[in-house]
């Protein structure tokens, strides 16, 4: 008989890395894309050509990592319907007020000095939605983050519950792609993002606990590469493509590839050595952490700042070339991300520990209180 010891299998570790370096990428397609756009619309020549027509795509990452962060963040609360009210009172908090702030200052104002119709303000302010125009014009966004919370909400309640809610919306969305049969949000084919991304979740995990270290690096090396492959495979094909009628949001072939690349490069946290990389990174996982207030803010200051380079002269002279525009890009880039970072740590995470303290709710779902341990907590 065999005195061998068995492998030995490491305990899961409480903190993601591989998010907040995704969710920093997923910020960056999007100001990229924002910004490109808006430099070609007015100086005449659009910074990275057709490279930078696939940013929507950061959208797609960040459903994927919503649907992994709030399985990690509130695995311990499935089963438990007790927690019901606490999982909502954290995803209100880490949703609301900054967005409040944002949305105040970006024009929410002007209902108060009665150049704004009510309706429509809390229409802005509490769904994500206008009759008219979205005064954060990335909002639209969140209205489908409140559907996958609610919806995760009978996770809670109960397992089994929860497995059956999510395959019936899995097949109804499935079947609304098809057949068009109802316009809401919560059929709309991006929402089987958030399921990707709750599945990726319940992997990694199982896999953290089940397999060697060497083996989870393996397999965490194995789908980085892959993940990188789908999504610029999917980003060329776009790009390839050139039809700039095409439904992006509701396209099943974009949907698939940067969903799937997505996925995969999500589970390379299943890689120590990989996340021990990421954790070095001060820089991406600064901006991961500053993404919320990145994402909602970057196109506010991109307007104003261009504005501005317009007003003062100071767009480039002569004949209009990449490299002038690839300049006023960096520009409008820099400031826009540096506000953004500047809001997080002055505004949002301030607010947002009040926010906690008041309700008592707590700051992380982790099992312990180290600096570094909070950084996969708060999702997208």
């Amino acid at each position: 008989m065999s005195t061998s010891a068995p492998p030995r299998i490491e305990r899961p570790e409480a903190t993601l890395y591989t998010p907040q370096i995704c969710r920093g990428l997923a910020c960056l397609l999007v100001a990229v894309y924002h910004g490109a756009a808006l430099i070609g619309s007015w100086y005449g020549e659009k910074p990275l050509l057709t490279l930078s027509n696939f940013g929507f795509s950061g959208v797609h990452m960040f459903f994927v990592i919503s649907g992994l962060i709030i399985y990690h963040a509130h695995r311990h609360d499935v089963d438990n319907f007790y927690r019901v009210p606490d999982y909502l009172l954290k995803r209100l908090v880490r949703i609301y007020p900054l967005y409040w702030i944002v949305f105040i200052v970006s024009g929410g104002w002007k209902v108060f000095a009665n150049r704004m119709e009510v309706g429509d303000f809390f229409l802005n302010a509490l769904l994500f939605t206008s009759s008219k125009s979205l005064l954060v014009a990335v909002a639209w966004t969140l209205a489908y983050e409140m559907v996958f919370y609610g919806i995760f909400i009978t996770f809670i309640l109960k397992r089994s519950l929860g497995m059956l809610v999510f395959a019936t919306w899995f097949v109804l969305v499935a079947l609304n792609d098809h057949y068009h049969f109802a316009n809401l949000i919560g059929l709309n084919l991006i929402n089987t993002l958030f399921m990707l991304g709750l599945l990726t979740s319940a992997t990694v995990m199982a896999l953290r606990k089940q397999l060697s270290k060497n083996s989870r690096d393996w397999i965490g090396i194995v789908s980085l590469v892959a993940g990188t492959l789908v999504f610029v495979g999917t980003a060329c094909w776009y790009i390839l493509l050139d039809d700039p009628k095409l439904p992006v949001w509701d396209n099943l072939t974009l949907t698939l590839g940067f969903g799937t690349g997505s996925a995969l490069l999500l589970l390379a946290s299943v890689s120590a050595r990989l996340e021990g990389l990421w954790k070095r990174q001060r820089w991406l996982l600064l901006i991961g952490d500053a993404s919320y207030s990145i994402y909602l803010v970057h196109f506010f200051f991109q307007k104003r700042v261009s504005n501005g380079l317009r007003s003062l002269d100071w767009v480039p002279a002569g004949e209009k070339t990449q490299a002038k525009a690839l300049l006023l890009l960096a520009v409008i880039m820099a400031i826009s991300i540096a506000c953004g970072i500047i809001i997080h740590k002055w505004i949002e995470k301030p607010v947002l520990a009040k926010c906690r303290e008041w309700l008592k709710i707590g700051g992380s779902a982790r099992p312990h209180d180290h600096p570094q341990a909070q950084r996969a907590t708060s999702p997208s």
